[in-house]
C-alpha cells in the first residue's frame, strides 16, 4: 500500500460540507507517459462505451489498467454515494478528477468528491 501526503489542507466546515478530500502517493512507479495515461482517461470518460461512462450502482467501482511504456495504469472510479439506485458520473468532471491525479501527482493519487472516489495509480496493476 502505498503512502499518501495530503495535497489539499481544507477546513474540517468545508470537507463536511463538500465532502473532498484528495492526496498522491509518495512512494511506487512514476507516470512513464502522462499524456499517453491522459488520452486513457479521455476515452474511457467520454468516448460512448467508455470503461467509466454510464450508469454506477450503489458502491460499484469501475476500473482499468492499460499499459504504457510496459507498465500497467490503474484509474479506478467509485460511486460512494448512499442512494439505491443508480447514478450517473458527469463525462467532463471524470475526465478533469482524474486529470488531476495524474498532472498534479507524480506517482498518482487519489481523491474524494461529492460522493465519487477517484483513483489513478501508475504501477498498481
Amino acid at each position: 500500500m502505498k503512502t499518501q501526503s495530503i495535497l489539499i489542507a481544507l477546513g474540517s466546515m468545508l470537507l463536511a460540507v463538500q465532502d473532498v478530500s484528495a492526496g498522491c502517493y509518495t512512494s511506487g512507479d512514476k507516470w512513464p507517459n502522462k499524456e499517453e495515461a491522459r488520452r486513457f482517461v479521455i476515452d474511457a470518460c467520454n468516448n460512448q462505451g467508455g470503461m467509466f461512462t454510464g450508469t454506477y450502482s450503489k458502491g460499484q467501482t469501475k476500473a482499468m489498467c492499460p499499459r504504457s511504456n510496459g507498465l500497467g495504469l490503474l484509474f479506478e472510479v467509485q460511486n460512494l454515494t448512499p442512494n439505491e439506485g443508480q447514478s450517473d458520473l458527469n463525462n467532463a468532471e471524470c475526465t478533469v478528477r482524474l486529470e488531476n491525479e495524474i498532472n498534479g501527482c507524480d506517482r498518482g493519487g487519489q481523491s474524494t468528491i461529492s460522493g465519487w472516489r477517484f483513483r489513478a495509480d501508475p504501477g498498481a496493476c
